[in-house]
């Protein structure tokens, strides 16, 4: 008679439990709506989700039911751009390389297309490279294509120069690497050098890259304690083999890693948010229609 006693107190004892279970997953439940969470959404996706780090709920989750850290994009995929260099698979989620006290070169992998993605490099004005630069790129990146077209230059004369070049992301006045696969891309000469002309630079518009390039190299040279930090994004859109912009991002470190903002004498198009400064060019020619899917182009002349 105890035991069948002690059965039923123990029995009675476990359905006390249910209600109260219950009433503790409402209380959850409300407030986690009040809070803008679909709750509806993370239970009848099962438990499952929370174990895996699905990132489609991963933060409705972790706002329920406490401290959750999903798996990161670069985990998931084997991408290890975002572990090695800061740059973040939104491209442009920009953040310095983890600061050591020496030069450090960094170039994203290819992506599924053979399309080169980041460069991003660290360096003082002595870690600059020394030997000249060899006069031919040797690989071509996918999506470039050899055109000459009719251009009119600054007197109104018309004349020939190559639409597109083996541009590099890091330039090589900084990297040292002239036909790194990984660090070059399909860029129309204007972006390149800011000018259309294949036979001289133009280093004073803010619409090409040169500009940026040397007034960061002449920052270096009057700052030779500092490091530069400095970071180029090829940026694609779906399929297109011709990044339709290009992204620079830079900022600077003492030799303690201190962290400062980088003053160039003329900022051209560029914009600073507090010590990190960046500009967005558009891979563009006037004298050309560029398909940006395969690089073809057809001239304006």
């Amino acid at each position: 008679m105890l035991r069948k006693n002690n059965e039923k107190r123990g029995c009675l004892g476990n359905l006390i439990w249910i209600p109260i279970a219950i009433v503790v997953m409402f209380c959850i439940a409300g407030y986690g709506m009040s809070q803008g969470i679909n709750v509806p959404g993370i239970l009848s996706s099962g438990f499952n989700v929370i174990s895996k780090g699905e990132h489609a709920n991963s933060g409705d989750v972790g706002k329920l039911f406490g401290k959750f850290t999903p798996k990161s994009e670069s985990s998931e995929t084997g991408n290890s751009s975002s572990k090695t260099s800061g740059v973040k698979s939104d491209p442009f989620s920009y953040s310095p390389l983890p600061f050591e006290n020496h030069k450090l070169m960094v170039n994203g992998d290819l992506d599924s297309l053979g399309r080169a993605t980041y460069g991003h490099i660290r360096l003082k004005y002595s870690d600059k490279p020394q030997d000249d630069r060899e006069s031919k790129i040797n690989v071509d990146p996918v999506g470039w294509h050899n055109y000459r077209f009719k251009y009119e230059d600054e007197s109104g004369k018309v004349k020939k120069a190559y639409l597109m070049n083996r541009g590099h992301l890091i330039g090589y006045q900084f990297s040292g690497l002239n036909s790194e696969i990984k660090n070059l891309v399909p860029m129309t000469r204007y972006l390149n050098a800011g000018t259309m002309s294949d036979s001289k630079t133009d280093a004073n518009n803010p619409n090409g890259m040169l500009y940026y390039e040397n007034a960061l190299a002449k920052w270096l040279k009057k700052n030779q304690n500092m490091y530069l930090d400095y970071c180029v994004i090829a940026n694609y859109t779906d399929n297109e083999l011709v990044p339709r912009t290009v992204t620079l991002y830079w900022t600077s470190f003492d030799e303690n890693g201190t962290q400062y903002g980088v003053e160039l004498s003329e900022a051209g198009l560029a914009t600073s948010d507090g010590n990190v400064s960046s500009v967005t060019l558009q891979n563009v020619s006037k004298n050309a229609n560029i398909n940006y899917l395969d690089g073809t182009a057809t001239s304006n002349y």
